[in-house]
C-alpha cells in the first residue's frame, strides 16, 4: 500500500479500524498478530498493533502475550464503548471541521457502533 501524504508532507492514514477487524476473515484461526495486519493491509507493524491495542481499549479485542508474541482476537459478546450521540456534548455545540481528513475518519471509528 502506497502511503500517501498530505499538503503538509505528513502521511495520512490509509488503514481504518474496520480494516483492522476485517484481517479476522482473511487469516485462518482464532487469532492474529500486528505481522498479520501489517502483511494483510500493507501498513507498518507499529501501525497494525496501535490499531489493534486501540480495539482492545474499546473492548472489540480481547489480547495475551504468548512466547514473544501478542495474540488479539474478537470478542463477540463484549459491546464495544457506547458513545452516546444524544449528549449535549454533541448536540449543543457548534459543527467544526479540524481541515485533517484523518482526524474526521478517527471520529467516525470511535463513534462506529456495530449493527445501529
Amino acid at each position: 500500500m502506497d502511503q500517501n501524504r498530505d499538503e503538509d508532507r505528513r502521511f495520512t492514514e490509509q488503514v481504518g479500524l474496520t480494516d483492522v477487524l476485517d484481517v479476522f476473515d482473511t487469516v485462518s484461526g482464532p487469532v492474529v498478530t500486528s505481522d498479520d495486519v501489517a502483511n494483510v493491509t500493507g501498513c507498518s507493524r507499529d501501525s497494525a498493533r496501535r490499531k489493534l491495542n486501540r480495539l482492545h481499549d474499546q473492548g472489540r479485542l480481547g489480547r495475551r502475550k504468548t512466547t514473544g508474541r501478542v495474540v488479539y482476537w474478537r470478542r463477540e459478546n463484549a459491546a464495544p464503548n457506547r458513545v452516546n450521540t444524544d449528549d449535549t456534548i454533541f448536540t449543543d455545540r457548534p459543527s467544526f471541521s479540524s481541515g485533517h481528513e484523518a482526524l474526521s475518519e478517527q471520529v467516525d471509528e470511535l463513534l462506529y457502533q456495530p449493527g445501529s
